[in-house]
């Protein structure tokens, strides 16, 4: 179930479309969130690739990925937890349609903000005959490439089942959901309208487990107002156990301590705690007298990179993932998803979890260990090592970084909005922020749209100048220097008066000339043997479409097959031909074929 090296799943497979079905719609969350590895998403979704496809470096697949699902999926995720891409490339403009940011209000008492943490992915398809399927899909991991050990369950929609009402809380995640999405975003009425017909379209799919080791399981929302469950008198908090086991990147000393204590442990209990090391330093030996602690060695935690060049960023890994184990008597309850073993995560912060419900004979500690440490503990292939309290010196390190992380959070607050002014073939950018003292309490902070160098100092009227057409964007990158250390982040604001051919000029920034042209062209009829002429012949001035056996009869033919087949592909090829700006990009013999080939089957 989970050994590390036979289990392992990679996140595109997970999201892929069944054997002849494609996207309809799609709505997932995550805390962080990285452009690029929505890219990803975009070509597993959009052209069914793995999302470690070779064709993720390919400028025109990406476009028409982008294109595909650009206005069938929907990704929230936290307020100022967007990472700054390395060199970010113009589609990533094409990218703000998709990203919702959530900015969750304190709460009374609290010091700091809630987290918008779940990791969820809702997903609709649909064949050629209109018959759909839905996948729900519960992780640990971040919309990220980062290398940490993650969990995750997919269930898939099962039409021979009737229990709707496992599915109540799914629907009810979503209408949270769509309570966040803000007016002040173009394009908010079409996203509310993709999560409200999901909603109606769920009321009657029941999802499976589709094993026999899990016999049933619950969806269990947190943090979303009177329609969340209540983790606090769950019998994972609340019950006693015979067995344990709790798998949690980052702790609460008092939500171990409840664990631990005396009167929850049965007769003969076990209870194990795995963890990183950096977290046992808020623990006292008394909060875990009862439990077993393993961290993750160092040799996985630095991996291959411990032998790399020393001039190579270290892409370090540890656990990321929440597992919680609860046996008692014959009966075990295994739940994952967000929620971290911390006060907060119970608490506060918006989560998601599932319960996967099962028995003894199929699942408890023993099995999950020997899973988890590739057999015994003592095992040399045991990614994990015995750890105990007393080794660990508590530290303060990342305390800079937690009052730069709450920097951006504030700013993310500030009602930030932008508007852009055209002035000689430039614009003008104004941003204003709702907050006094800002240019006092914020002097070590800088703002920038996300494709320009061009920064100025946070305040609440911000102004920037002279940004080309491809540089205005809703994304922003926000940059708080501290005394040792800089954090990047990219955030959005609404932004007014963006120029309605941004899209066009986003899409002949990559289209540029007639070999990306005609490879577009080729990419969207699908044909291999157009790609691979493509990949092994150059394109001169007229290329393909030249006098020869290849050109204007191989091209009219596989237009023809598209219309009868797959009609819709060829709205991707009428989009290009009107984003396109510079008519000489087309070639005038293409351009008669399709302009023949429309009137012959009188498309619009």
């Amino acid at each position: 179930m989970l050994k590390t090296e036979k289990d392992r799943l990679n996140y595109g497979n997970i999201l892929l479309p069944p054997e002849g079905y494609k996207l309809e719609k799609a709505v997932g969350t995550s805390y962080s969130l990285d452009l690029e590895a929505l890219t990803a998403v975009a070509i597993t979704l959009g052209i069914k690739e793995e999302t470690d496809s070779e064709l993720i470096n390919n400028p025109i697949c990406l476009l028409n990925a982008i294109r595909n699902i650009s206005d069938k999926i929907l990704l929230f995720c936290e307020a100022g937890q967007i990472k700054l891409p390395q060199k970010p490339s113009a589609l990533c403009l094409l990218l703000e349609k998709m990203v919702i940011p959530v900015a969750l209000p304190k709460k009374e008492k609290m010091s700091r903000y809630p987290a918008f943490h779940p990791k969820v992915w809702l997903l609709q398809y649909c064949n050629d005959k209109g018959e759909r399927t839905y996948r729900f899909i519960v992780l640990s991991r971040n919309l990220t490439f980062d290398r940490s050990w993650d969990v995750s369950v997919v269930l898939e929609s099962n039409q021979e089942l009737e229990a709707p009402e496992k599915t109540k809380p799914i629907i009810d995640f979503l209408q949270y959901l769509n309570s966040n999405i803000s007016e002040n975003y173009k394009g908010d009425k079409e996203k509310k309208s993709i999560i409200r017909n999901l909603c109606n379209e769920l009321k009657n799919v029941t999802f499976d487990t589709d094993s026999k080791e899990f016999k049933d399981f619950l969806v269990m929302p947190l943090g979303i107002g009177r329609k969340q469950y209540d983790m606090n008198n769950s019998a994972l908090l609340l019950d006693s156990f015979h067995d344990l086991v709790v798998m949690s990147p980052f702790l609460s000393a008092s939500t171990i301590k409840n664990w631990n204590s005396d009167v929850k442990g049965l007769k003969n209990c076990s209870r194990t705690l795995i963890t990183r090391k950096s977290e046992l330093g808020k623990l006292k030996a008394s909060d875990v007298n009862n439990f077993k602690i393993f961290t993750m060695k160092d040799t996985i935690i630095d991996g291959e990179d411990s032998f790399s060049d020393e001039k190579t960023e270290k892409q370090k890994q540890d656990i990321h993932a929440k597992i919680y184990l609860r046996r008692k008597d014959s009966y075990t309850e295994f739940f994952l998803g967000s929620m971290n073993a911390s006060y907060a995560a119970v608490n506060q912060n918006v989560e998601m979890m599932i319960c996967l419900l099962s028995q003894n004979r199929y699942l408890n500690s023993a099995i999950l260990l020997k899973d988890l440490f590739n057999g015994a503990p003592e095992n040399p292939e045991n990614p994990f090592e015995e750890s105990r309290i007393e080794d660990v010196l508590e530290t303060s390190e990342g305390d800079e970084k937690n009052k730069m992380e709450q920097m951006i959070k504030n700013i993310c607050r500030m009602n930030g909005r932008a508007a852009i002014t055209a002035r000689n073939e430039k614009f003008d950018l104004s941003i204003s922020f709702d907050a006094e003292d800002v240019e006092e309490k914020y002097s070590n902070v800088y703002v920038s749209p996300l494709r320009s160098k061009k920064e100025a100092e946070f305040a609440a009227e911000v102004k920037i100048y002279e940004l080309d057409m491809l540089q205005l964007s809703e994304f922003y990158t926000v940059k708080v220097k501290g005394e040792n250390e800089t954090m990047e982040r990219v955030i959005m604001i609404p932004t007014y008066g963006l120029p309605d051919d941004r899209e066009s000029a986003v899409v002949n920034s990559i289209v540029n000339d007639k070999k990306t042209f005609i490879e577009y062209i080729a990419f969207v009829l699908g044909d291999d043997y157009l790609l691979t002429y493509l990949e092994k012949q150059k394109m001169g001035e007229s290329g393909m479409f030249r006098n020869s056996s290849f050109g204007t009869p191989a091209i009219y033919e596989k237009l023809l097959k598209t219309a009868l087949n797959e009609p819709e592909r060829l709205q991707e090829i009428t989009y290009l031909m009107n984003m396109i700006t510079d008519e000489s990009i087309i070639p005038e013999e293409f351009r008669e074929i399709y302009e023949m080939f429309r009137k012959i089957l009188r498309l619009k």
